[in-house]
């Protein structure tokens, strides 16, 4: 209930949190009260005393229930379901507490994990839609997001389907760039440990902004249209920054989504994560393996370094890991693999 107030909650707990209700009605009227609570602490808050008050009145009236619930004769509770009741009371009542006395670190109170193999959906305070791929984190502050603020920090891989609101630009920072945004569809793709970053416009406008030149002393600002695609090279942006040479080195490149033979623009790649389909195109092994570990949740060592540097285009949907080595391996003439089930590692050699 708590996260659905603050933003936090993601589709899935939404869909779950709708279920219980109907399921259970009486739980409404907690949703009520926790609701009251969150807009009371919102407009003025609470003092620490009225905050022990609360919870003490609070504590009182579960005590009171319970006594009304073994004088009912009818509609009378099972044990468990009372035990349930006043677990989900006392939870209620801890998980506003905590809302209350969180500790902030840093400026982004909020944050959203997702692990290898898995994604999540979650819609921001400003109803701003964002779909995390596997192993992404999203870091945001609620309280910034309600007064305009509206502030990320991406890690990973994430689709933004932003609110639009022109008074209130959308920024999301990555640690090698920033996105700035009024209202658009766009993909990101910031892995710590891929070579590039990313940023493919669907729809609206973007302006990206990042460091080049020599010891990074060039603030860069591109504006991508629609259908286009930016790809950072960090790599030759940390050589560039440790350089001693004044020239600009270029670290970027823009290219136009690429058209397939129905003449449909190739979007659908970009973002065929979110359909549960890993698509890739003309990337090495090496690029290719941090994806397969982030999509499959293994980790991949190559015995024979040559491999890392062979080259792939393909595409699969819900196929195992196995089936995908397989199709690797027969797109490449001498390659070998061995899948060690117990660790969870792959050796390619």
């Amino acid at each position: 209930m708590t996260r659905k107030i603050a933003g936090e909650a993601s589709l899935e707990e939404l869909a779950e949190l709708d279920e219980l209700l109907l399921q259970y009605p009486e739980l409404q009227y907690t949703y009520t009260i926790v609701a009251d609570i969150r807009a009371m602490k919102e407009t003025g808050g609470f003092s620490p005393a009225e905050e022990q008050q609360l919870l003490k009145d609070g504590l009182a009236n579960m005590e009171r229930l319970m006594a009304v619930a073994e004088e009912r004769p009818v509609k009378r509770l099972f044990p468990w379901r009372i035990s349930a009741g006043i677990a989900a009371c006392i939870a209620v009542l801890v998980a506003v507490y905590g809302v209350w006395k969180m500790p902030r670190h840093g400026s982004y109170g909020n944050e959203i994990v997702t692990k290898n193999g898995s994604k999540t959906a979650v819609v921001l305070p400003d109803g701003t839609n964002v779909v995390l791929n596997a192993c992404s984190r999203l870091k945001y502050d609620v309280n910034k997001f309600l007064n305009g603020n509206r502030e990320v920090v991406l890690t990973g891989e994430a689709y933004f389907d932003v609110k639009h609101d022109p008074q209130h630009p959308f920024i999301i920072q990555t640690a090698h760039a920033n996105i700035k945004v009024l209202g658009t569809v766009f993909n990101v793709k910031a892995y710590a440990e891929d070579a590039t970053v990313e940023t493919t416009l669907l729809s609206g406008k973007v302006e990206v902004s990042f460091h080049e030149g020599a010891a990074g002393k060039v603030n860069k600002v591109v504006v991508l249209e629609p259908e286009q695609k930016l790809i950072i090279d960090k790599q030759h942006m940390n050589a560039a920054a440790q350089s001693s040479r004044n020239d600009t080195i270029h670290t970027f490149a823009i290219t136009p989504l690429k058209v397939n033979n129905q003449g449909d623009s190739s979007k659908q790649q970009e973002t065929a994560w979110m359909n549960d389909r890993f698509e890739f195109d003309n990337i090495t092994l090496e690029q290719l393996s941090h994806d397969l570990e982030r999509w499959y949740n293994v980790t991949i060592r190559f015995k024979n370094d040559k491999y890392k540097y062979e080259v792939f285009t393909g595409a699969f949907r819900k196929q195992r890991i196995e089936q995908v080595l397989q199709a690797l391996q027969l797109m490449s003439a001498d390659m070998h693999y061995e899948v060690n089930s117990k660790e969870n590692v792959i050796y390619i050699w």
